[in-house]
C-alpha cells in the first residue's frame, strides 16, 4: 500500500497568472468602456492574479480572456471562478445579475445566469466555482460559438459602485471534473480532509471539494479506487452537494472502483442543495463497502454490491436504491422520491431489522425473480393496508414484479403487495425452534452437535422424498416438484450411489421446482436413487448449549432428530429429541444428556 493520492482531470484553459492573453470586454451584449485589468493583484482565489472590471455606472458590463485553445469534448465541463463583491448592486438571478461568458472570440460567446443580488453568499470571500456543460441552451448568446477558449463573466448592474473594481475573474478550466482518490494505509488512510486540502491548495483551487464552515462543498466525480486500491476511511463528516444548475443529472457522483479498495465510513452525512444533479453513488467493483450511522438526504440513486454492509444508515428522500446482495441491517428508508425504494433483484436474504417509511406514492420493496422468499424483521409505515390479491395503486409494501408463477412470502405479519402477474401467497409469522442440551445435575452441556430433522412426511416440508440430481463440478442441480423450500434452507441427501452427492447442505432455491447446492468435491457421474428430507437444525456448538432456528412455516411440522458430544471429553451419549413446530409457537426441546462412561 502507499500513501493516499488526490488528483484531477482538469485542465487549464486560463489561469489568470500566465493565460498570455489580454483581458477585454465583450463587443456585443454588454456596455464597453469599464476598463478591464487582467493582473490585478488586489484578491486572486489562486495564485497573485486574477482579472477585474469597474462599475461606477449602472448597466450591463463583462469580461473575457482568451485562453488557452483546446478541442471540446461531448461531457466535458467548463469551470470558472468568478467574484461579485458589492452583492446588493447586481439585478437578480432571474433576470441575469452574474453570468459566465463561454466562447470563440470577443464577439461570439454564449451567457449563462449563475447568480444575482437573491443569492447567498459564497465561500472564499465571495468567490464562487461554476461549472457549465457549454452544450447547453445559454440564457443569451451572441453568435454560436464553435469553441470556448475565450471564458469570462459578465454582470448586470442595477446601483453604481463608485469604487473598485468589483467584477473578478480567476482560472478557468475543462474536463469531467472529477477527484481521483487512491492509495491510503494505516496511519496515513484516505481521508475527505485529505481531498480538501489538495482542492484549496492555493496555486491550484479545484473548486470540486471545498472545505467550508462545519464541512465540505461538494461537486462533480469522486472516483474512489481510481487507477489503483485505496483504503479510504472516515468518520464524523458532513458534505454538502452544490446545486449546480447548468449540468446535467449524472454531474455529481460517487464511483468506488477496484474491487481491492476498502470504503469504510461511519457517521457521513451527505445533503443534496439542488435537484438539478442529486448526487448518485455506485460501486463499479465490488469492494468491501462499510457504511454506518451514516445520513444521505435529497440524493440520487445508490448501487451496491455483494461486498458492501450498510448498518443503522438513513436515506432520506433519496431516488432508488439497488441492493445488489449487499447485507443492509436496522436501516431507515424514508420518503424515497422514486417508485420503489429498494430494489432487490431475486434475493432479499441480506436484507434485516430495517424500517420503509412511504411518501404516499411508492414501493419499499421490489422483487423480481425467485419462488420464495423471507421477509423478517421489516418495518412498512405509511403504505396501503393489507388487501388478499395485490393491488396496484402505487403504495403497496412489496411489488413482485414477476408475471407469472407462483411465489411464495414468509414474513413477521401481513402486508400490502401490488403483483406483476404472479400469484403472490404470504406467511407470515416466523417462529422458533429451539433446542437445549442439559446435563443430569441440571448444568448445561456445551459444544454439543445437534441434528433436527422432518419426521414424517405430514408438513409441508419434503421427507424422504426422491428427487433426481445432476452434477457439474462441485454444483449439484436437484429437480424436485413442489418442494416448498426457500434458499438457505438445509437438506439430507442420502441412498445415492455418488458419495459427494450425500450428506447436510445448504441450498439455493432456483424456483418452485429446482434448487442447487454445493458438494465438497466432484463426483464422478450423476447420482441414482437420491432421496431429500429437510433439516431444521444441523451444527455443532460452540461455547454454547442451546440452538435456535427461525422459520414461517404454513402448517404444523413434525420433526425429530439427535444431540450428542463424542469428541471431547467429557463425552455424552446421544440424546434422542422429537416434536412438532408450531406455525404460532414453534418448538421447544430439552435434551437430557447421560454421560458416557
Amino acid at each position: 500500500m502507499a500513501v493516499p493520492t488526490y488528483t484531477t482531470d482538469l485542465v487549464d484553459i486560463a489561469d489568470l497568472d500566465s493565460s498570455g492573453g489580454t483581458a477585454v470586454e465583450p463587443a456585443t451584449l454588454y456596455t464597453a468602456g469599464r476598463s478591464p485589468i487582467e493582473d490585478d493583484e488586489d484578491m486572486p482565489i489562486q495564485g497573485t492574479l486574477h482579472g477585474s472590471l469597474t462599475f461606477n455606472t449602472t448597466g450591463s458590463g463583462g469580461l473575457l480572456v482568451p485562453g488557452n485553445s483546446f478541442t471540446y469534448s461531448a461531457g466535458d465541463y467548463i469551470f470558472g471562478w468568478i467574484k461579485w463583491t458589492a452583492p446588493s448592486t447586481i439585478d437578480t438571478y432571474a433576470n441575469g445579475g452574474l453570468s459566465i461568458l463561454l466562447g470563440s472570440s470577443v464577439s461570439v460567446f454564449n451567457v449563462y445566469w449563475v447568480s444575482g443580488s437573491d443569492r447567498s453568499p459564497n465561500p472564499y470571500g465571495g468567490w464562487q466555482n461554476v461549472a457549465i456543460l457549454p452544450t447547453m441552451t445559454p440564457n443569451e448568446n451572441a453568435g454560436s460559438p464553435t469553441a470556448y477558449h475565450y471564458v469570462g463573466c459578465g454582470a448586470k448592474c442595477i446601483k453604481k459602485v463608485s469604487k473598485g473594481n468589483p467584477l473578478a475573474i480567476d482560472a478557468f478550466r475543462y474536463g469531467r471534473g472529477e477527484v481521483r482518490v487512491a492509495g491510503g494505509q494505516s496511519g496515513s488512510y484516505a481521508t475527505f480532509s485529505g481531498i480538501a486540502a489538495v482542492n484549496d491548495a492555493s496555486l491550484a483551487k479545484w473548486g470540486l471539494f471545498q472545505a467550508i464552515d462545519g464541512g465540505y462543498k461538494w461537486k462533480g466525480l469522486l472516483s474512489f479506487g481510481y487507477g489503483s486500491l485505496t483504503e479510504f476511511i472516515d468518520s464524523n463528516t458532513s458534505i454538502v452537494i452544490e446545486n449546480s444548475e447548468w449540468v446535467n443529472s449524472n454531474f455529481n457522483r460517487i464511483e468506488i472502483n477496484n474491487a481491492s479498495s476498502v470504503i469504510d465510513w461511519t457517521a457521513i452525512n451527505i445533503t443534496a442543495l439542488g435537484t438539478t444533479s442529486r448526487g448518485a453513488l455506485e460501486m463499479i467493483d465490488n469492494a468491501t463497502v462499510d457504511f454506518s450511522s451514516c445520513v444521505f438526504t435529497d440524493m440520487d440513486t445508490f448501487i451496491f454490491q455483494s461486498n458492501a454492509t450498510l448498518t443503522s444508515t438513513t436515506f432520506r428522500r433519496c431516488n432508488q436504491v439497488t441492493l445488489g446482495g449487499a447485507t443492509i441491517s436496522d436501516c431507515t428508508f424514508d420518503s424515497t422520491t422514486a417508485p420503489i425504494a429498494l430494489t432487490c433483484g431475486a434475493s432479499v436474504s441480506g436484507l434485516s431489522g430495517t424500517t420503509f417509511i412511504s411518501d404516499g406514492s411508492s414501493h419499499a420493496l421490489e422483487i423480481t425473480s425467485g419462488t420464495s422468499h423471507t421477509l423478517n424483521d421489516l418495518t412498512f409505515t405509511g403504505y396501503e393496508s393489507y388487501q388478499a390479491g395485490g393491488t396496484s395503486t402505487g403504495n403497496e409494501a412489496v411489488f413482485i414484479n414477476i408475471g407469472s408463477g407462483d411465489v411464495t412470502l414468509y414474513a413477521d405479519a401481513q402486508f400490502s403487495y401490488r403483483s406483476a402477474g404472479a400469484n403472490v401467497t404470504i406467511v407470515a409469522g416466523a417462529v422458533d425452534a429451539t433446542i437445549t442440551a442439559i446435563g443430569v445435575d441440571g448444568n448445561g452441556v456445551n459444544d454439543v452437535a445437534v441434528a433436527l430433522f422432518a419426521k414424517d412426511a405430514t408438513g409441508d416440508l419434503p421427507y424422504q422424498v426422491a428427487v433426481s440430481i445432476s452434477n457439474s463440478g462441485t454444483t449439484a442441480t436437484v429437480t424436485h416438484s413442489g418442494h416448498g423450500m426457500i434458499t438457505n434452507d438445509k437438506v439430507l441427501i442420502q441412498s445415492g450411489d455418488q458419495p459427494y452427492n450425500r450428506g447436510v447442505f445448504s441450498i439455493s432455491v432456483s424456483d418452485a421446482n429446482t434448487y442447487s447446492y454445493t458438494m465438497l468435491g466432484t463426483p464422478s457421474g450423476d447420482p441414482t436413487g437420491c432421496t431429500c428430507t429437510w433439516v431444521s437444525i444441523y451444527e455443532t456448538l460452540s461455547g454454547t448449549n442451546t440452538v435456535t432456528k427461525s422459520r414461517t412455516f404454513a402448517t404444523n411440522q413434525p420433526v425429530s432428530g439427535w444431540v450428542r458430544k463424542s469428541t471431547s471429553s467429557p463425552y455424552y451419549k446421544t440424546a434422542p429429541v422429537a416434536g412438532v413446530i408450531n406455525t404460532s409457537s414453534g418448538l421447544t426441546l430439552t435434551a437430557l444428556m447421560l454421560l458416557d462412561e
